[in-house]
């Protein structure tokens, strides 16, 4: 199964249909009637479901102010926003987590249907909407009314819909935004494939070459990976095929910043809170900014298209931020079945059945098809999720997923509808309670001064005697491995005030020393929170200024710690040379106008394959070519680990000197392919492009242009303004495909001094000015103000409308 960012196959069933390039320049020029039709500027509507009148300003940059006279008028208006806007992302998004792709692309997206239908995200959203309480459900009724209202007013239809085929759009319901939140937590919660690799792995490395390759966390003790031959050797065989499947969402799966500083460390004597959330980057954003005025809430910030509310975002009195955790919230369970009879397999109990029901898949040009899943005790058989996993599935066994996300009692989407109202940070805390998957580093600050932090989320508790500790599929047999519950919400990690006027967090480890409960092994190296928290103390007191100077800095701290060793080798070649010269001179930042950035990325690309590929082999794709923490370890020769990896030996002064060597004019010599004979014309913004994609339309030939989002960019893999990039063998870019999808910094003693940015804009339609009209901002480091001053508002909109009740 690919994420809904990665749809590769379905494409080729549109661009192959005769009438495609036709119907292409057809609805161009329907899109642009259409979008002249949705350009009004001032106009009265009537709106069936609507309880009282609403009034939304609209700014230059397309950002809504609703103004309703209750909060479920306030989510309506948001729901006819978003699918005025962003309805193909909504219906795109319902269907990938509701396992119905194949209706639109045929069979091509079967594969990825399978999946999610065995996973079970519909099912579990469908248990989480009964769960719910009265308020909560009336909410999310009042915005699948608001989607409906804007389905029903929409004359022409995305112009996805009409180059996909895709028929009208089904009414919204309340349980498709708990299904987009499903896909959401999911994309962040993706360890569990990493099981299934360490076990591949096991098979093709020793033991301490696989310590090698994964260090522990700076300061840990290294961990061997126990063996597990003794319970299911034959297993291995078959996860190749899913984890080729699932790689493309780890690779994206960057991380986060977030950080506050309390009025002792700012100019204003309040705090100040900033996040930008990386994501894969698409076009339109993940991300939609508005502004909801009612009773009781007033609070603007970024949302998601299909869900009601704001997740991340302030209101007067309150701001808050995430960034992942990382946390080890799934587990592969091996179950062993009873011989003579595949429906029962083994638990500590002695026999149980599998829970079994059917799943029709409805596919575009063939037949239906007749899905069978079951389910163990730990959860849906992944194992079966096709016909390749399941003939490759070892003789007598089967793979079961547990997750946290699947649990009928996820509350999580009464924090984006109740986080807005909290005057305090205290009350804000207590929200958290209700965010339950995935887990998020929240730091919020209020406009009492005070600053917080709260890990908030399940993670699974596990037994002291579980030595795999997530990482190795485990005995479904041995009750040992079962989970003991999850982490009480009073125990996860936690801060109240900042150490130093200050919290920070960026992916890296949050748990103290004595911490007594596993999260995960699988935290940031602490690159960018180091950083960050360094320049925090380089000023005595920060403003907005200083805290957007932070969020845009693009010093990369593995630079600082790997060009030394990779300096101190000598070359012939006089290309080698010159460019050794320049690495010299090099300021270690990843400025789009120099030539140093691009040459350290090459150079680390090519000295990880020559250290790994051979021997990883099929492997060395799944590992990925990027591993600082591997490369740290091996150039300073840290347990003797030089010799095992590099032919050229551990000798002194340069361990891998002959591999060291051998990247460099690689890299060289490829620069000059793509870039010319002159290094000093190489420049890091030519190859760096950060890639917004449209999916699915994005990837098709001629038409990417369009519906893509392109800007030269600065930063890189471990800058605070980070870029989650990939290399392009056919034109040698370096292709950022995650990165700050959104910047935002909150001033709680002026809120209306907050500013934000996309990375695209506001609207979903291609054509509009509002689909790309924040990039160049974005890239250059820019914002735009956050405000929720009315008389501003009125001030300065561009656009402004009555809705009434019909």
């Amino acid at each position: 199964m690919k994420s809904v960012e990665s749809l590769g196959k379905p494409v080729s069933s549109i661009k192959n249909r005769p009438i495609f390039w036709w119907l292409a320049g057809m609805l161009a020029i329907l899109s642009g009637l259409w979008l002249k039709s949705s350009g009004v500027r001032d106009e009265t509507l009537e709106l069936a479901g609507l309880i009282q009148p609403v009034e939304v300003y609209r700014d230059r940059f397309d950002v809504p102010h609703v103004y309703a006279q209750s909060a479920d008028d306030a989510y309506f208006a948001l729901g006819y926003l978003h699918a005025r806007e962003r309805l193909w992302q909504m219906e795109l998004s319902r269907r990938a987590g509701s396992g119905r792709l194949a209706e639109l692309f045929g069979a091509d997206a079967l594969e990825q249907d399978r999946f999610m239908r065995t996973l079970g995200l519909r099912r579990a959203a469908e248990a989480n909407w009964a769960r719910l309480d009265p308020a909560t459900q009336a909410s999310l009724q009042a915005y699948a009314k608001g989607v409906n209202a804007g389905i029903a007013r929409s004359r022409w239809l995305p112009i996805e819909f009409y180059l996909t085929g895709a028929p009208r759009p089904e009414p919204w319901r309340p349980v498709d935004s708990l299904t987009w939140l499903k896909i959401m937590a999911w994309r962040l919660s993706g360890n569990w494939w990493e099981e299934l690799l360490n076990l591949r792995l096991q098979s093709r490395l020793p033991a301490v070459q696989l310590a090698d390759l994964f260090p522990p966390y700076p300061g840990d003790a290294p961990q061997t990976l126990p063996d597990v031959s003794k319970w299911y050797a034959p297993v291995a065989a078959q996860a190749d095929r899913l984890l080729a499947q699932h790689r493309d969402e780890a690779d994206k799966s960057v991380g986060s910043n977030n950080w506050a500083v309390d009025g002792s460390r700012s100019v204003s004597g309040k705090p100040l809170l900033a996040n930008d959330p990386h994501l894969p980057l698409t076009a339109p954003s993940t991300w939609y900014f508005a502004h909801l005025h009612a009773p009781g809430l007033n609070v603007i910030g970024a949302g998601l298209p299909g869900v009601p509310g704001i997740l991340l975002g302030r209101n007067e009195q309150v701001a808050w931020a995430f960034t992942n955790t990382n946390p080890d919230s799934q587990d592969v369970f091996v179950e062993r079945l009873v011989p003579g009879n595949p429906a029962h397999y083994r638990t500590p109990a002695g026999e149980a059945a599998f829970t079994e029901f059917t799943e029709t898949l409805r596919v575009k040009g063939a037949p239906d098809e007749r899905l069978t899943v079951r389910a163990s005790r730990h959860g849906p058989l992944i194992s079966a999720a096709d016909a390749d996993a399941r003939l490759a599935t070892p003789p007598g066994t089967v793979l079961a997923l547990s997750w946290v996300g699947l649990r009928a009692d996820d509350m999580t989407v009464r924090f984006m509808l109740n986080a807005g109202r909290a005057q305090n940070a205290e009350q804000l805390k207590a929200v958290a309670r209700d965010f339950h998957s995935p887990q998020q580093n929240i730091v919020y600050a209020d406009a009492e001064g005070r600053i917080g932090f709260i890990a908030a989320g399940r993670v699974p508790l596990r037994a002291q005697g579980n030595e795999l500790r997530g990482a190795l599929p485990a005995p479904g047999w041995l009750a040992q491995y079962d989970w003991q519950g999850m982490i009480p919400f009073e125990q996860l990690p936690q801060q109240s005030g900042g150490s130093g006027g200050k919290i920070v967090t960026a992916n890296q480890k949050i748990t103290p020393e004595d911490y007594p409960h596993f999260i995960t092994s699988g935290w940031a190296l602490p690159y960018r929170a180091e950083r960050i928290s360094n320049l925090l103390d380089r000023r005595a007191r920060h403003d907005v200024r200083s805290f957007a100077t932070l969020q845009n800095d693009v010093f990369n701290p593995v630079a600082a710690e790997l060009m030394p060793l990779l300096l101190n080798v000598d070359v012939e070649d006089e290309s080698s040379r010159q460019v050794l010269r320049s690495m010299r001179d090099w300021d270690y930042r990843m400025a789009a106008d120099a030539a140093q950035p691009l040459i350290f990325a090459a150079w680390l690309r090519h000295l990880n394959g020559i250290l790994l590929q051979d021997k990883l082999g099929q492997f060395y794709e799944l590992v990925g070519d990027y591993n600082p923490a591997f490369l740290a370890r091996v150039l300073n020769n840290r347990d003797g680990s030089a010799g095992r990896w590099c032919r050229s030996g551990a000798a002194a002064p340069t361990p891998c000197a002959g591999e060291i060597r051998q990247a460099l004019q690689d890299a060289v010599a490829e620069l000059r392919q793509h870039y010319g004979d002159e290094p000093a014309q190489w420049r890091w913004g030519r190859a760096h492009v950060s890639v917004f994609a449209n999916q699915p339309l994005g990837r098709l030939p001629g038409l990417g242009r369009f519906f893509n989002v392109e800007a030269e960019s600065a930063g890189g893999m471990d800058t605070v303004n980070v870029s989650g990039y990939r290399y392009d063998e056919q034109t040698g870019r370096y292709l950022g495909e995650s990165g700050p999808a959104f910047r935002a910094i909150y001033d709680l003693a002026e809120p209306d001094n907050s500013v934000f940015i996309l990375g695209t804009g506001q609207s979903g339609r291609p054509w509009s000015p509002h689909y790309r009209d924040m990039t160049s901002a974005w890239a250059e480091g820019g914002y735009l103000p956050l405000t929720t001053g009315r008389d501003t508002i009125e001030r300065n909109a561009v656009a402004h409308q009555h809705w009434l009740p019909e």
